[in-house]
């Protein structure tokens, strides 16, 4: 047979998860093979130490047999690998491993950790404020990893799968996985112009942005073209990759700004010190009576 090197942190890297399921469904950890080489999930296995004590020890072997994961590839552990088939797009319906039990996933926060006899391979911390704010309901849909290169616990590296790929992406690249190789940070405005006038036609300001990582917190302020400023938009708030903010026209003081030409500022940071500034021009206008 072949032969396989001992998996070695950062060979296994934990992908997808869903812990809270509809009605009838199945759990499923989805775990990622970075690597260019074929590994062997036979020696991992898989627990929720949160879950200990109330159901015995909590480790589970994944498969008492050879799984050989070719590089690149997303590989699905549940214990019915048909109900996650029922329930979602799959796209590489034999990369399951079907297993007799899975550690208990509580819907409020657990653990998921992957352990080589050689001790964890990776450990995320979930809980269900991970969820996309506007969800009415996070049953039945994953938290799904942003990016491999940073941290499984960064601070907004595990997001809501979209709704528009049916909320989960079982065995397929995730839905919002970042691709690093196009990415360039950007900060834009569609509409330069506005008019706060609350006649429901361009009466905010919406300012867009999309980051190459996770993890940014950002400083959004408003200046005049003289470089006064006047509304301080956003302070050391924590973004999501991507996403926007608006801007109503009102200064700090809550009075509407004079008609003409402001500038926003977006001043982005992470905790390592990274920094990306931008600045976009817009154009406070009102209607011609």
């Amino acid at each position: 047979g072949l032969i396989t090197d001992a998996i070695k942190a950062g060979e296994i890297l934990i992908s997808e998860v869903l812990f809270n399921v509809k009605t009838g469904g199945a759990d499923f950890v989805e775990v990622y093979n970075p690597t260019n080489k074929i590994l062997d999930l036979k020696e991992l296995t898989i627990s929720n130490p949160a879950a200990s004590g109330t159901t015995g020890p909590s480790k589970r072997v994944i498969s008492a047999t050879s799984v050989l994961i070719r590089p690149k590839t997303y590989w699905v552990l549940t214990t019915n690998p048909t109900i996650v088939q029922q329930h979602y797009d799959v796209k590489y319906p034999n990369q399951f491993v079907q297993m007799s039990s899975l550690p208990a996933f509580n819907n409020d926060q657990g653990s998921v950790v992957l352990l080589t006899t050689n001790g964890v391979l990776e450990q995320l911390n979930y809980n269900e404020k991970m969820h996309v704010k506007l969800l009415q309901d996070g049953d039945g849909v994953s938290l799904e990893r942003i990016s491999f290169a940073a941290d499984a616990n960064a601070i907004g590296n595990f997001k809501s799968a979209a709704q528009s790929v049916g909320f989960a992406t079982p065995t397929a690249k995730n839905s919002q996985e970042f691709d690093s190789s196009i990415a360039k940070s950007k900060v834009s405005i569609a509409n330069k112009v506005f008019s706060p006038d609350d006649d429901g036609f361009e009466d905010v300001l919406k300012i867009d942005f999309n980051f190459t990582t996770s993890g940014y917190v950002a400083n959004v302020n408003v200046y005049t073209d003289r470089g006064v400023l006047v509304r301080k938009l956003q302070r050391n708030t924590t973004i999501a990759s991507d996403g926007s903010f608006t801007w109503d026209g009102l200064n700090d003081n809550r009075i509407k700004g004079n008609i003409g030409i402001y500038v926003i500022k977006f001043d982005a940071f992470t905790a390592n010190g990274k920094m990306e500034s931008f600045k976009q021009t817009c154009v406070l206008a009102a209607k011609l009576n």
